[in-house]
């Protein structure tokens, strides 16, 4: 009777630590990767410093807008002064002008001034002495060759869109680095937490070991080697959880901290089986480098700085051209005061064209710029080849290790259920009273370990396809981009 007491407690012992162990953990709330990703996106900082940015570039865009607008200028101003006959003079004076530049490069400018002077001697009785004289001018500017179709107009409204799409691609680069980085983390704590398990069901067959062996010791029937060795072994096995607990604890206070969460907040991570489902094969490559492509923050980059430096380009060649300009301008001038002889009021009309023309006779400076200008646009052009070259490798490689790991799932699967059947074959001949404790311990050793294997690999599965889920930029369709100013442009 003892000992059936006895073989039956084993049982129920071995039957316990062959199921996994979930009671312990019921109550501790599951976390999905798309979840701590979504947490990580509505509180990281650096999201929003990016969402900051991209507001800030889109005011750019308004500020080349209003070089098209009015200027207004105005000064005024009194003076005491010898005119050029040694007379002393009082002189008020003021004028003001509006100018605006037009889409096309011409301008028009509208200026008025008055003048007030008084001499304490004239030296024509006929010119009016204090004088009041006045000017009104009409002035439109064509350029003919720098300046024409204002391409400092144009080109800086290219730019201010090139800048919102730059701090655009940075902003998408924020969130996936967020992403590889939450994806690191939580599948190493995914491994972590079944390497836990699979060491606390070790510590548990060590104890009944040992406990095997000190029965064993008792009856004469094993040596000090023997239980000196079961106390090794569960000593090893402990030493392994705690370090796997201290492991499991930094790993996930740093998944909190992402998250904005209490630093001890207690969760599970849960691996969605992504491995029940199809994912695409080789013959999917070219659609794949379509899609990463579309996704690819570096690319998006890399076409701001294209159009910003084919902007610049336009800019830099503009520069260098000779500037021919036609101006042509209409006004009118007054004179009115007392004179010697009577009043004067007179009233003349002004009008004139002329040719400005200005060329710098040392073109170096300028083809040096222009020369820089086309060394940044091949930069830019030849990183984006590297940039999709790297894309095409990288998926060709996780596609690769995808198929690989599927073959490899298969073969975990087919020895998990070998070693199953192998203890239940042994659990059934313990039953009997032909199969040793010491054996039955050892063969469930070996179908934990298949049981963590295949866990390990089905987790190492999950994270690859999570990672092609973020090249191809399908990540988000499971996840709330509009969150903390993160939105897809």
């Amino acid at each position: 009777m003892r000992r059936n007491a006895r073989l039956s407690l084993v049982l129920v012992l071995l039957l316990a630590a062959a199921l996994p162990a979930t009671a312990a953990t019921q109550d501790v709330p599951a976390l999905t990767y798309e979840q701590a990703l979504q947490a990580i996106l509505k509180t990281y900082p650096t999201l929003a410093i990016a969402a900051l940015q991209v507001e800030k570039a889109r005011q750019e865009q308004l500020r080349v807008e209003s070089s098209l607008g009015w200027v207004l200028q105005a000064n005024g101003g009194l003076s005491r002064d010898v005119t050029f006959l040694g007379t002393p003079s009082d002189v008020a004076s003021i004028s003001a002008g509006l100018q605006r530049r037009f889409a096309s490069g011409q301008s028009v400018g509208v200026s008025g001034r008055y003048r007030y002077e008084d001499s304490e001697l004239v030296f024509s009785p006929a010119y009016p002495n204090p004088a009041h004289s006045t000017g009104l001018d009409l002035d439109y500017r064509i350029p003919l060759r720098r300046g024409q179709d204002n391409p400092e107009y144009h080109q800086g409204l290219v730019s201010a869109e090139a800048r919102v799409l730059l701090e655009r691609a940075s902003q998408l680069a924020v969130r996936e680095q967020l992403a590889r980085q939450t994806l690191e983390l939580f599948y190493g704590l995914a491994t972590v937490r079944a390497r836990y398990e699979t060491a606390r069901a070790g510590v548990e067959r060590a104890r009944r070991l040992k406990r095997y062996i000190r029965e064993r010791y008792d009856l004469g029937l094993a040596e000090d080697k023997d239980r000196l060795q079961a106390e090794a072994q569960l000593q090893r096995q402990i030493s392994d959880m705690r370090k796997l607990e201290v492991l499991w604890e930094q790993m996930r206070t740093n998944l909190n901290r992402l998250m904005g969460r209490p630093w001890k907040q207690a969760f599970l991570p849960r691996v969605k089986p992504v491995w029940q489902t199809a994912l695409p094969g080789e013959e999917t490559l070219p659609a794949l480098q379509q899609e990463a492509e579309a996704n690819s923050p570096d690319l998006l980059r890399n076409r701001a700085r294209v159009r910003l430096n084919t902007a610049e380009l336009e800019r830099r060649r503009d520069a260098r051209r000779d500037q021919l300009d036609v101006v042509a301008s209409i006004g009118t001038r007054t004179l009115n005061g007392a004179s010697g002889i009577g009043d004067v009021g007179e009233v003349d009309v002004a009008g004139g064209i002329r040719l400005e023309y200005q060329n710098a006779l040392d073109k170096r400076g300028f083809d040096a710029a222009i020369y820089q200008a086309q060394l940044d646009l091949r930069m830019a052009e030849e990183d984006s080849r590297k940039v999709r070259d790297d894309l095409r490798y990288r998926l060709a490689g996780l596609v690769g290790e995808l198929s690989a790991a599927r073959k490899a799932l298969d073969a975990y699967e087919t020895r998990l259920r070998s070693e199953q059947r192998k203890f239940d074959e042994a659990l059934e001949l313990y039953r009997e009273g032909r199969f040793t404790t010491d054996r039955l311990i050892q063969f469930e050793n070996e179908l934990q370990a298949a049981r963590f294997a295949l866990q390990q690999q089905r987790i190492e599965y999950a994270q690859r396809a999570r990672e092609l889920d973020i090249l191809r930029g399908r990540i988000w369709q499971h996840v709330d981009v509009h969150v903390n100013g993160s939105t897809t442009p």
